[in-house]
């Protein structure tokens, strides 16, 4: 069960875009100026405040926001192109296709919600009021997965789904067959450090969370007293389980999470949960096989199950079933979660209802919101020069490849089968997802939800017992981010990151082989990076190197890990782990090589060179490193960057260019950095 690798350029909260034109803001697509720097810096000492600190200045993080850059403003657009597709749809009209008429009105579901739609859940909480033995509190937990909660699938790294995860995935032994996934869950704040660390600051958040928790029961209709005693249970539950679960160091380890059970073996892991009612009530396939994340975890879950009384069990549920429909529930209860939010994340202003609901429907049909987004502004001709660049990119790994002192030659044979075996996705799938069998109607936004949330869950669940489908896409076509999936062995770029800044047809190649070649470099290095590795060419995890080649990549690796590891700059309180990162500061660091060796060879076949100046007198090589960093021009607030160092593999914008410039002597020659200086580092870690 290996989780894909995203790129993350900037982590928005609750998945939102942007501001569209609807919500008050206009946003023109940005374009790369080389030019733009801080001369006060020496590029040699930082080179992202050099290349980022004006464009910093002149756009601070907007009030609803936690993070903001160039990324966001690439966002920004794209939430109006999806704002002005929505706003044509939300109207009635015999005239609109069936897919317009779904995103057109849920949209204006949304968008005309009343303040509180407590009844819209009633009949879910009176079958968690009803609970009384373990088959009734299998019935209520399976209620919950198939109607508010987030649709887990195995490639997911996330805890916030409702006791546990269920879904479909690969197997990682034999990617011919979809099997089943259970994973640790059962958490409401972002990880388990939020429950285990005594630091001041934590506990604060810990008290705002029980806050929350007390608040929500109580809009619920559960009297105040005894809201605040749930409460209280419900934190000490949610510490248990966090306690219970395995780190997320750990979990990047695919070897570590590819427990393979039974369906005899899960009933004796668990024997105090009635998994037959659950699977039943799932309509879960029957599956040869369960990959099971955290054994442990499921131990001690099976500990709590027998130990906590049912009436804890009951206002848990509740608790969980209260916060995955709180979006969907209305301004009141929105109100109340971002008192939490607001603390935990620094964010100033809810987003606007605008902002909102395109990104509801962009995250619950976005395969037909997204036919109509790249059919607006994704021509083929861009798609032809996007893969050209994929291509190049590619060649530049088989040379590295080829090159490389340090691999034997069977194991570069291996690496160069796999490479060979990437499957390029590029802007938008081939094939669409059929939404006929869902309906959507435009007076009832949670009921929308839930039938959409059932909706793609049956569809997941369709996969099972059959071959892994590597033409699916994990992320909507109006995405800023790429991904890799390990076990397609795909590498995945929708067309919402195939747009200015990143990708830019008015610029020349050096521009965009800098700033969008690094994302492709990037997601291809994820291939080979320390845990990409571990998959053959058809993504089953089978070991392919030798002894003496995986002994020599786990020395690069750890000089990576250790580069990365300390104190973060603009985040005094917390210090970042380069193991948790590596994986993610490997490919930052390959892909920019991969993308610096495709542009030097595409400038070779045009006759021109890396030293070539432009009218700025900018060198070639100069334009590239800089139109990289632009892509890292990026703010956040330190709540977030908090979060982001204790929770996610990704390091913060400025270690992302630093560090990786740090690390070329290309960089030390275009910008005549001298020994001893920040950005030459000693020693130089490299692993691609």
């Amino acid at each position: 069960m290996a989780a894909i690798t995203a790129f993350v350029l900037v982590l928005p909260i609750a998945g939102a875009i942007a501001q569209s034109a609807a919500s008050g803001k206009h946003y023109e697509l940005q374009h790369i100026d080389v030019t733009n720097v801080d001369k006060s810096v020496d590029p040699c000492s930082n080179f992202w405040q050099y290349a980022c600190n004006k464009y910093n200045a002149a756009n601070p993080i907007p009030p609803d926001r936690t993070r903001w850059g160039v990324a966001g403003n690439l966002y920004g657009w794209n939430h109006q192109v999806l704002g002005g597709i929505l706003e044509t749809n939300e109207s009635p009209s015999a005239s609109r296709t069936p897919n317009q008429q779904k995103i057109g009105d849920l949209y204006a579901s949304c968008m005309n919600q009343p303040s509180s739609q407590l009844d819209a859940i009633k009949p879910l909480l009176a079958q968690i009021d009803a609970i009384h033995d373990k088959r009734s509190l299998a019935l209520a937990l399976a209620a919950i997965h198939k109607s508010f909660g987030r649709v887990w699938t195995a490639n997911d790294n996330q805890t916030d789904v409702a006791l546990f995860g269920y879904g479909p995935t690969p197997d990682a032994n034999d990617v011919t067959r979809v099997v089943a996934g259970l994973d640790q869950g059962g958490l409401g704040m972002p990880g388990r450090d939020y429950y285990l660390s005594g630091t001041p600051d934590m506990k604060v958040l810990r008290d705002k969370y029980t806050a929350l928790i007390a608040t929500s029961l109580q809009l619920s209709e559960v009297p105040a007293a005894q809201s605040t005693q749930d409460a209280a249970k419900i934190l000490e539950l949610e510490t248990a389980l966090a306690t219970a679960q395995m780190d997320n160091i750990s979990r990047r380890d695919p070897n570590k999470v590819n427990n393979r059970f039974t369906l005899e073996q899960v009933k004796a892991l668990v024997p105090n949960f009635d998994w037959d009612t659950y699977f039943a009530a799932m309509n879960a396939p029957p599956v040869p096989l369960y990959e099971v994340s955290s054994p442990a975890f499921f131990t001690a879950l099976n500990k709590m199950l027998d130990s906590e009384g049912i009436a804890t069990w009951k206002v848990y549920l509740r608790w969980q079933l209260l916060h995955a429909a709180t979006p969907a529930l209305g301004k009141s209860w929105r109100d109340a979660d971002f008192a939490f939010t607001s603390a935990l994340t620094g964010q100033k202003q809810q987003l606007s209802n605008a902002d909102r609901c395109t990104s509801a429907v962009d995250s619950n049909l976005g395969e037909a919101l997204g036919q109509v987004y790249v059919a607006q502004v994704f021509p083929p001709d861009s798609k032809a020069r996007a893969q050209k660049m994929v291509k190049d990119i590619e060649a530049a790994m088989g040379r590295d490849i080829n090159t490389v002192s340090w691999m034997q030659p069977a194991t570069k044979q291996q690496a160069l089968l796999k490479l060979a075996a990437v499957v390029d996705k590029i802007g938008y799938p081939d094939k669409w997802i059929d939404y006929s069998a869902l309906t959507i109607e435009r007076d009832n936004y949670p009921l929308n939800i839930e039938r959409a949330t059932a909706f793609e869950l049956n569809r997941q669940l369709a996969f099972v017992g059959h071959p892994v489908d590597r033409k699916q896409w994990l992320m909507t076509p109006p995405t800023v981010d790429a991904y890799e999936d390990p076990q397609t062995n795909t590498i995945n770029f929708p067309a919402g990151i195939l747009q200015p800044i990143f990708f830019d047809t008015t610029k020349d190649d050096v521009i965009n082989y800098g700033s969008e070649g690094a994302v492709v470099g990037h997601e291809l290095t994820h291939d080979f990076d320390d845990q990409g590795r571990k998959f053959d060419l058809n993504g089953n995890l089978k070991d392919w190197w030798t002894p003496e080649d995986a002994k020599e990549y786990d020395e690069r690796g750890s000089c990576i890990s250790s580069e990365y590891t300390g104190p973060v700059p603009g985040v005094p309180d917390v210090k970042q782990n380069g193991k948790l990162t590596q994986g993610e500061d490997t490919a930052d660091n390959g892909g920019l090589y991969l993308a610096l060796s495709a542009l030097a060879m595409d400038l070779k076949n045009q006759g021109k060179t890396l030293d070539d100046k432009d009218a700025n007198g900018l060198t070639n090589l100069q334009r590239f490193f800089l139109a990289f960093a632009n892509t890292w021009c990026t703010q956040s607030r330190p709540e977030a960057a908090r979060n982001q160092v204790l929770t996610n593999p990704h390091s913060i914008p400025e270690l992302r260019v630093n560090n990786v410039v740090g690390n070329m002597p290309e960089f030390q020659q275009a910008f005549s950095c001298k020994a001893g200086q920040p950005m030459v580092h000693s020693p130089r870690c490299r692993v691609w």
